[in-house]
């Protein structure tokens, strides 16, 4: 079975400063100093079909792993990376424009590709990104392709060539489940939330295979984003902070005791 994990690689939010958020007329915050990183939930997916794969070993079906990404050059390092790892085919499609906000957009170009391809089995990508925080390419990619969408995966296994065992997440509980080919898995918390780290010696064999480049046109789509009409009119952070109360008293003990009395004594009693 063929597999194509999509994936991005978005800069790292949590290195920057409080202090260096600000807006410029243009919408947007000076990120050129951030390192760029995989996105966590991508992150999640790779790792768990690396993981598919190692299980595969034995089993009558056969897990050939493919990765596309949807972005601009500084991708390419991550695309090496996915070889060294094992990955067969590292695929990435030029696109310097911001498409953050383009969940359509994205689905179209991925769905474009399988159908280009016509020998994809299933597509496992991460269920929301950080940057654009959407939280719908996976089910529009679904939409387009007429595939079921399955969502909040956390573990995968191979049962045969056309069916895998699906562990997702819902409210009630863990849900397991056989699934038949073709399907979109969209990647939730999953405990495999890092990748691993190829070695030095699986970078010098396989991390150097050429990476395969796709123009839009190539895809048969034209340039014109789908839903391009929606316009970013604002950007501001979401503040996390904490109401606190410093409580005033001549010792320690004293402080203790208006903790309990004003605070802590109507909770536990209600207990």
């Amino acid at each position: 079975m063929k597999l194509l994990a999509c994936f991005k690689v978005v800069p790292d939010m949590e290195a920057i400063n409080s202090t260096d958020w600000e807006v410029t007329d243009s919408l947007s915050v000076d990120l050129s100093y951030v390192r760029l990183v995989w996105n966590c939930f991508d992150e999640s997916s790779l790792e768990m079909l690396l993981k598919l794969s190692d299980l595969s070993e034995g089993f009558p079906a056969l897990v050939n792993l493919w990765a596309l990404t949807v972005g601009q050059k500084n991708a390419d390092s991550y695309l090496k990376t996915l070889y060294a790892l094992g990955y067969e085919r590292a695929v990435r499609v030029e696109e310097d424009r911001d498409l953050r906000f383009c969940p359509e957009w994205m689905a179209e170009v991925i769905s474009a590709f399988v159908k280009k391809e016509n020998t994809v089995d299933g597509i496992v990508m991460g269920s929301v990104s950080s940057d654009g925080n959407n939280g719908m390419t996976p089910y529009l990619t679904a939409e387009k392709l007429g595939w079921p969408c399955i969502s909040q995966v956390i573990g995968m296994e191979p049962v045969d060539d056309t069916h895998v065992k699906v562990v997702s997440q819902q409210d009630h509980g863990n849900v397991t489940q056989v699934v038949k080919l073709p399907c979109v898995f969209a990647v939730g918390n999953a405990p495999c939330s890092y990748l691993r780290v190829p070695t030095l010696k699986d970078r010098m064999k396989k991390g150097k295979k050429p990476i395969e480049y796709l123009d839009i046109s190539q895809l048969g789509l034209k340039k014109e984003i789908s839903g391009e009409g929606f316009v970013l009119t604002g950007l501001e952070p979401v503040r996390q902070e904490r109401d606190g109360v410093i409580i005033e008293g001549e010792t320690a003990a004293e402080k203790a005791r208006i903790l309990y009395q004003d605070y802590l004594r109507e909770r536990l009693d209600a207990l």
